[in-house]
C-alpha cells in the first residue's frame, strides 16, 4: 500500500521536474506544462518473454505480471497520439481510451523507459506536446518498486488529462490542411530512431487515439469508402519503418458524438490501417473501435 510519504515523494519529483512548453500562436492559444519524472536508478531488469500490448491487459492485471514480461536489457518505450480534430475535440477520450493509455504508460513504469504523449489535430506541424519523461520505480526490491507504481501512473495520467483541458487549438488560416494520421506513424518511427542510435535496447509501444478518418495524405473520409478501395490505397502510400514495435489504433470509426459510424465504413477503415501497419514491419497491429471489448 502506498504511504502518504510515498505519494509526497513521487509528486514533488514530477512537479520539481516539469517544464513549460510553448507551442506557436497558431496552434495553442495558451501555454500548458509538459511534466517529466525522472529517476536515478537504473532499468529494471526482469524476466525473459514479450511484452504484451495495452489492450492484452485488464487495468487490473497484476503489476507483478507485467514486470515478469519486461524484457531483459531493454527499455519499454511508448509514445500516444492523441486525435483532437474536428471530429474528436468535444470528447477527446471516452472512459476506455483513457483505461488504453493508462494501460500503456503503466508498462513503461514498471519495465521502465520514455513516454511520450502528444495532441493532434492536423498535419504533423500541429502535434501539440502533452508530456514527455523518463519513467522508471526506484526501491531496493521489486515489491518496493511496484508499490509506487500507482502514484506515477496516476501523475503522468493526470498531466495529461490537464493539459488536453487546456487545449485550444486554430489554426492561423482557418484549416488544418487535413488530419494527417500516417504523419503520427512516421513522427513514431522518428521517436524509435531518437531512443535506438545505433543500438537496439528499445521495445516501442505506439499507441494512437484516433477515429482514423485520414483526409491529408489518404482519403479516408468519405463514408462510402469501401473496404476494396481502402486496403488498394493502404498499399500504394509510402509508410515509414516501424520494425520490432507494436502498434495499436483505438477509437476507429467513432464519429463527433461518440457513436459508431455505418459497419461498411468502419470495416474499410479498420482493413487500411491494419494493412498500414503491416506494411510498417510492426511485430504487433491491433486496430480496433472499442478497446473495452476488442471490436
Amino acid at each position: 500500500m502506498t504511504t502518504e510519504r510515498d505519494r509526497e515523494r513521487i509528486n514533488t519529483t514530477v512537479n520539481s521536474q516539469s517544464q513549460t512548453s510553448t507551442p506557436s500562436n497558431n496552434l495553442c492559444k495558451r501555454t500548458f506544462e509538459v511534466a517529466t519524472a525522472v529517476s536515478a536508478l537504473a532499468v529494471l531488469m526482469c524476466a525473459c518473454g514479450p511484452t504484451t500490448g495495452p489492450l492484452l491487459d485488464s487495468p487490473e492485471t497484476d503489476a507483478k505480471a507485467i514486470l515478469a514480461n519486461c524484457p531483459p536489457g531493454r527499455t519499454v518505450d511508448s509514445r500516444a497520439s492523441l486525435d483532437m480534430s474536428a471530429s474528436r475535440i468535444k470528447q477527446p477520450l471516452s472512459a476506455p481510451e483513457s483505461e488504453a493509455l493508462r494501460a500503456t504508460v503503466r508498462h513503461t513504469v514498471i519495465c521502465g523507459g520514455v513516454v511520450e504523449i502528444s495532441a493532434f489535430f492536423g498535419s504533423v506541424a500541429s502535434t501539440v506536446p502533452l508530456y514527455s519523461g523518463k519513467l522508471q520505480l526506484d526501491g531496493a526490491t521489486d515489491n518496493a518498486r511496484l508499490r509506487r507504481e500507482p502514484v506515477l501512473t496516476d501523475a503522468v495520467i493526470e498531466t495529461v488529462e490537464t493539459n488536453l483541458t487546456q487545449l485550444q487549438l486554430e489554426p492561423s488560416d482557418g484549416s488544418t490542411g487535413g488530419t494527417d494520421i500516417l504523419g503520427q506513424l512516421s513522427q513514431s518511427a522518428e521517436f524509435q530512431r531518437q531512443l535506438n542510435p545505433g543500438d537496439d535496447t528499445s521495445n516501442l509501444s505506439v499507441l494512437l487515439v484516433t477515429d482514423g478518418e485520414d483526409n491529408a495524405t489518404l482519403h479516408f473520409s468519405d463514408p462510402a469508402l469501401s473496404r476494396e478501395h481502402a486496403v488498394a490505397m493502404a498499399d500504394e502510400v509510402a509508410v515509414p519503418d516501424l520494425s520490432d514495435a507494436t502498434v495499436t489504433f483505438i477509437g476507429v470509426g467513432k464519429t463527433s458524438s461518440g457513436a459508431i459510424a455505418d459497419t461498411a465504413y468502419v470495416d474499410a477503415l479498420k482493413a487500411a490501417w491494419t494493412r498500414v501497419c503491416e506494411r510498417t514491419g510492426a511485430t504487433q497491429c491491433i486496430v480496433v473501435t472499442d478497446p473495452a471489448n476488442g471490436q
